[in-house]
């Protein structure tokens, strides 16, 4: 995947998943890239206010802003 398809398929799936938060881990995992490569996009994300997201002890779950 080119960088505009990973960050577009990432958007997507936190979105489909609403109300749900998604785990980077998770995230990484069905999109079947690197844990790093999540963790970064969503950040992107969330820097342009698409995503939120919390901690749950060392995990981050990622949601849709609304």
């Amino acid at each position: 995947m080119v960088k505009k398809e990973v960050e577009g398929a990432i958007f997507k799936y936190i979105k489909d998943s609403s109300p749900r938060p998604v785990s980077t881990k998770e995230i990484a995992e069905t999109l079947k890239i690197a844990w790093h490569t999540a963790d970064r996009y969503c950040l992107k994300l969330q820097l342009q206010k698409k995503v939120g997201c919390f901690t749950i002890g060392k995990a981050t779950a990622w949601y849709a802003a609304k």
